[in-house]
């Protein structure tokens, strides 16, 4: 996977305050590691849209969101991807986050990849490590971590963010997922 570029666009869900805190407390456990942005689950990675291809895409967006309700996600797996060693933590399974992810790629398949390769892995990244041997370890303190907390939220937005020449993710957009459809 190639690293992110200005211009580059994706689909977020950002994290309540409270699981926010909770990663950051986390994170300065953590040997080793270079933080990540703000904690936000993925849909849809870079390059996914850019701001001048989201302004033609973000009605269809908006009416494949308009098909959910509000749903919870919960999470309570771990795993990393390789070059360089990401560590995430994923939620249990959810059909919402999994039909959304699949809606979104049929959408315009051909803007689409990271986490559109083999199967949809949602996920919040918690940091990048040197080694196989660092997020292993990470790994195994996250999943300790985990295991003493709650961590549930309901899904009531999503994000399009954009990396900005300041090599800083914004805020460019935000969908509201209705109470009930």
């Amino acid at each position: 996977m190639d690293p992110s570029r200005p211009g580059d666009g994706g689909l977020f869900i950002f994290l309540p305050d409270s699981i926010t805190s909770t990663i950051y407390s986390w994170q300065c456990r953590f040997s080793e590691y270079v933080r990540m942005p703000k904690p936000h689950l993925t849909l849809m990675y870079p390059p996914f849209l850019t701001k001048e291809e989201w302004k033609t895409y973000r009605n269809t967006v908006t009416e494949i969101l308009k098909g959910f309700s509000r749903f919870t996600v919960t999470f309570k797996e771990t795993g990393y991807f390789s070059d360089p060693f990401f560590l995430y933590m994923a939620p249990t399974h959810s059909p919402e986050l999994s039909e959304i992810n699949r809606r979104l790629a049929g959408m315009c398949p051909e803007k689409l990849s990271g986490l559109n390769l083999k199967e949809f892995i949602p996920h919040v990244s918690i940091g990048t490590f040197p080694t196989k041997e660092s997020v292993l370890k990470a790994r195994s303190q996250l999943n300790d971590f985990m295991t003493k907390q709650e961590l549930s939220f309901e899904v009531k937005e999503v994000f399009y963010t954009a990396l900005d020449n300041d090599f800083r993710w914004k805020i460019h957009d935000i969908i509201s997922i209705p109470e009930v459809k």
